[in-house]
């Protein structure tokens, strides 16, 4: 890793300026350059906001994602430890722990509420996340047949929220007719677990605020209830 904060104002346009701007005056940043890490991240904790990039090419558009992160910490978005050190359901808590499927919720509804602030700024949806959507009928096949059988429907649980909140989030406008066609393959598997992250996806796009520990952990009550229903609960494998 090599601190390359002296270089950080080169990240800086006409297109991400006034963020940056209001930014700079709250946090301490630090610009790390790491080879290792496969992607762009960002996170701001006690005042200090650091970057890391794996990248020695300035990429203004993956600079402002993290950016958009910090500033979401900056306005108030409930965090990450928030969620996780909520949850009251035990069947609910071995689904979302799974797989880090809590982190990768927290992500997909942290870009829910950076996107619009992106696309102000003019910079292309298809920059906006690394890599395009991918899936396909055989996810699909899958998700059933781990539903099938007893000691892999908490995996076929963890998987089913992952990917539908996945396809709902979706920003690419050309992308979105297949993400709605596979949406409705997913309805159609479990209607009823279907429509508890519909529910949660809908409440958390129309919040007018960043407190997301309250709508989530609603869904996770939600969720464990459902759970009970179906007999997927915790230690239940056999």
């Amino acid at each position: 890793m090599t601190d390359i904060t002296f270089q950080i104002e080169n990240y800086v346009n006409s297109q991400n300026q006034n963020i940056w701007n209001e930014l700079k005056n709250e946090y301490s940043f630090q610009l790390i350059f790491d080879p290792t890490e496969y992607s762009w991240k960002g996170k701001a904790e006690n005042g200090t906001a650091t970057i890391i990039t794996p990248t020695e090419e300035i990429e203004f558009h993956s600079f402002t994602h993290e950016l958009l992160h910090i500033y979401l910490d900056y306005l108030g978005i409930s965090t990450l430890e928030e969620l996780i050190y909520g949850i009251t359901g035990e069947h609910s808590f071995e689904v979302l722990i799974e797989n880090s499927l809590t982190p990768i919720l927290y992500n997909f509804c942290s870009h829910k509420k950076m996107y619009p602030f992106y696309k102000e700024m003019g910079f292309s949806e298809y920059l906006f996340v690394q890599e395009r959507i991918s899936f396909g009928n055989y996810n699909i096949f899958e998700i059933k047949l781990l539903f099938t059988f007893k000691k892999w429907r908490k995996k076929a649980v963890n998987q089913f929220i992952g990917q539908t909140l996945s396809l709902m989030n979706v920003v690419v406008e050309e992308d979105k007719v297949k993400c709605e066609k596979y949406l409705k393959k997913l309805q159609k598997i479990k209607p009823e677990l279907y429509k508890i992250i519909s529910d949660f996806d809908k409440e958390w796009t129309e919040s007018t605020n960043l407190d997301l520990v309250t709508i989530f952990l609603n869904f996770e009550n939600e969720l464990n209830e459902w759970l009970i229903k179906n007999k997927i609960t915790a230690g239940n494998n056999v």
